[in-house]
């Protein structure tokens, strides 16, 4: 029996039971197909800058751009150069309709290592790179519009020009610095933190891996909390993750993510949607893998899925970055339509948090000029008032080139309908207010 009738047939007998199945049949009648909506809503690509380096935009998984809390029309991107006068950051802020075009540079010149790695928090940028000698930190103060807004540049103390790195920041404005350095069994994963913008500095071990190679990424978990993600390269463990407590990085019963062999095989991202439900996504053979789980106190299963697949696409050359707004993951990623290069597309899905479910991958890199795309990336997060999703990435032709791109949202989201529909069905809120919601979304509004 259809919904409606259901609906119907129950309205006098047990208008209870009617008034629930109502917002399932609003749903169905109401909504479009959520595919449709998306691969309309995809800005063509527009060309912002080049770099002397191939590369320039990698993540592995660093994100490379920060979108305002304060205003999401202010957006910045960030990417490694290899020219004395060369340019390392752009900014808009105006959604990406016009960019900044002076040379804004991390370092002291426009000479930068593409392990380059960005956070942001309050309209402040904070990096953290491979220097001539060590690593480096350095912040840049609102509006972060030039080299006038650089704070002094910081080498962290512990680590050498083989380190590698990447950063995060808490809520609470502390820090966070992590890490690696390769071919050195044992205690090869260190933290750094600092409270007062990076004057000052508390290190330790965050993780004695024993292993002699692993790939490291970081960002906030349950509480905010930092989350250190471990890939061990070459090692049955593979991914892992260890959390925050205080005083030490711990791992809780359900810390081994996922324990498969990689080989050599890096490409990945990680991300978190509502705090407590943990993602990752990395490319395996022919593959694109999605595993993920909630919290849950640290305990339970995590579920594992193949999302695309290519025959011409293997291991590192899925080249993943992830976003999150709200319920939503996005990630964007790099697909071949043959066995050359120059056929490496970039594309995003969505996932929904609640649906649990991926939307079909669309093509982002539409521009006549993108051959050869690679190293998608984008931001960490953006505020739920955002009203677009950024990523931008390296096209390897000529010198270079570095595209951007953006969804385009609705200003109300399906998850916002599913909300207001659980709030109808508690009795907190008016049928009118979930109509008149769904006819926003459908009009775009």
């Amino acid at each position: 029996m259809s919904i409606f009738l259901m609906a119907m047939k129950n309205f006098r007998k047990r208008p209870g039971l009617a008034f629930r199945l109502l917002p399932v049949l609003i749903l169905t009648i109401y909504l479009p197909d959520i595919n449709t909506v998306l691969s309309q809503e995809l800005t063509p690509p527009v060309l912002v800058a080049s770099s002397r380096i191939d590369g320039s935009t990698l993540a592995i998984p660093r994100w490379k751009g920060y979108m305002s809390e304060l205003d999401p029309r202010d957006f910045w991107l960030s990417y490694g150069n290899g020219g004395t006068s060369s340019g390392n950051i752009n900014y808009t802020t105006d959604s990406g309709a016009t960019w900044s075009s002076e040379a804004i540079q991390v370092d002291n010149t426009g000479w930068l290592d593409f392990h380059l790695s960005l956070f942001g928090l309050g309209g402040e940028l904070y990096f953290t790179w491979p220097g001539a000698s060590s690593i480096l930190f350095r912040k840049f103060d609102s509006p972060a519009h030039g080299n006038g807004d650089r704070g002094p540049l910081v080498p962290i103390s512990g680590t050498s020009s083989a380190h590698r790195s990447n950063i995060m920041m808490q809520d609470n404005g502390r820090i966070w610095v992590f890490t690696r350095l390769g071919s050195s069994p044992g205690d090869n994963v260190l933290y750094h933190y600092s409270d007062d913008n990076g004057s000052n500095w508390t290190n330790g071990t965050a993780y004695s891996t024993g292993a002699p190679n692993v790939r490291i990424g970081s960002m906030p978990y349950v509480g905010g909390n930092p989350a250190l993600v471990v890939l061990h390269i070459d090692d049955s463990r593979g991914y892992e993750y260890y959390l925050w407590n205080g005083s030490s990085f711990v791992a809780a019963a359900d810390h081994s993510i996922y324990p498969v062999n990689m080989g050599q095989v890096r490409a990945f991202t990680h991300n978190v949607v509502r705090d407590t439900t943990f993602h990752l996504v990395f490319g395996l053979g022919n593959n694109l893998y999605h595993v993920w789980k909630h919290y849950n106190n640290g305990t339970g299963a995590w579920s594992s899925s193949a999302i695309d697949n290519s025959p011409y696409t293997a291991d590192n050359d899925w080249f993943p970055i992830s976003v999150v707004r709200g319920d939503d993951l996005y990630i964007f990623y790099c697909r071949k339509s043959s066995s050359s290069f120059s056929t490496s597309m970039v594309y995003y899905k969505k996932w929904s948090q609640q649906t649990e479910t991926w939307t079909d991958p669309v093509l982002v890199s539409t521009d006549p000029g993108n051959v050869g795309n690679r190293d998608p990336n984008s931001c960490f997060q953006v505020p739920e008032s955002a009203e677009y999703i950024p990523v931008f990435w390296n096209s390897t032709t000529g010198s270079y080139n570095i595209y951007f791109s953006k969804i385009i949202l609705a200003g109300v989201t399906r998850g916002d309908i599913d909300r207001k529909i659980l709030e109808f069905r508690e009795g907190n809120a008016p049928l009118r207010e979930v109509l008149d919601l769904i006819e926003q979304y459908n009009s775009g509004g």
